[in-house]
């Protein structure tokens, strides 16, 4: 019986990853799935050297880190290539290293289409549930010096009571107001 075709899209810039914690990441991978291949985002030939070597070899994708990443925190052509991976249905599972934007669309779109979707990260974000499945990366696998980012509790805040802004009235409106309110005047030219 053949293994599930597994296809991994790893932004190296939001899982600061190793060459060889990724490789360790892959074999254990290889135990349940065939990983055809891996596309890196956000790769940097000069930042990701150890890196280098291996992409070559086994003639994976890189993608060049963009701009949207900053914004929303997630690389825009990995969600176009999940798009497209989703709309050619030949492979069975897709593994997603990406940043903490909502992810959701494609990852439903992708289990819409009966293709499993895995997270893999150091923890569980908050939209692993939405996954098929969550595959944990151990923190010895990141490169040294990086902490690997701490799980977000997300605490709302009491929305902030909106107060009109003191404004001085104008010397006209207080004028009119003065003299509609004095009743006197009125008396005075009232007939009798």
């Amino acid at each position: 019986m053949s293994k599930p075709k597994m296809i991994i899209l790893a932004d190296i810039g939001a899982l600061r990853v190793t060459c060889a914690g990724f490789k360790q990441i892959v074999k254990n991978l290889e135990s349940k799935f065939d990983v055809v291949t891996c596309k890196f985002y956000r790769y940097v030939a000069k930042r990701n050297r150890d890196f280098n070597e291996y992409i070559s070899a086994n003639g994976f994708e890189t993608s060049l880190p963009s701009a949207s990443c900053r914004r929303n925190k997630l690389d825009s052509r990995q969600v176009m290539d999940i798009a497209d991976i989703a709309a050619a249905g030949n492979i069975d599972a897709v593994g997603i290293i990406s940043g903490e934007g909502d992810i959701l669309p494609v990852v439903n779109l992708l289990k819409s289409k009966g293709i499993d979707a895995y997270d893999i990260n150091v923890y569980e974000g908050k939209y692993t549930y939405a996954y098929t499945g969550f595959i944990a990366v151990p923190t010895s696998a990141l490169r040294e010096g990086y902490a690997a980012p701490a799980s977000k509790a997300v605490v709302k805040k009491a929305p902030k009571p909106v107060v009109a802004p003191a404004r001085q009235e104008n010397a006209y409106v207080a004028e009119a107001k003065r003299i509609v309110s004095h009743n006197d005047l009125f008396n005075k030219y009232r007939r009798k």
